[in-house]
């Protein structure tokens, strides 16, 4: 009983979370993630599901504007975090268009609103 505990606890670590959320960008963004400082600022974890916070910072740029922060949420499925939402730094989901505050995804970033993916253009695949 304790082995399973000890096992199904190993995941819950931040690193293990920024891996996937870094992962995820790799395969769906079509980002050049070493033009970006890509930093999970915070990290929590409720049951299943871990709650992480990222900010993106293009490299060499100090302008404070010039950064945005996401919300991940992360599900626990067999062992391995899945992101599964993605909201902007108010609460806010984020289907890839600009909300009404003006947020947006950083150039090439897909959809991410399950009901209605998009590929990003054939240059930033």
């Amino acid at each position: 009983m304790v082995l399973l505990t000890a096992c199904r606890d190993s995941i819950k670590d931040k690193a293990k979370v920024q891996e996937a959320i870094l992962n995820r960008l790799q395969s769906h963004s079509g980002l050049d993630l070493k033009e970006l400082d890509v930093n999970t600022t915070a990290v929590s974890f409720e049951k299943n599901r871990a709650y992480a916070t990222v900010a993106f910072h293009p490299k060499g740029d100090p302008a404070v504007n010039s950064g945005m922060s996401l919300k991940y949420t992360l599900e626990d499925r067999d062992g391995k975090w899945v992101v599964i939402n993605v909201a902007d730094s108010q609460g806010h989901g984020i289907s890839g268009h600009a909300s009404a505050g003006g947020d947006q995804l950083l150039p090439g970033h897909p959809s991410l609103d399950p009901a209605n993916p998009t590929t990003p253009p054939a240059g930033n695949r």
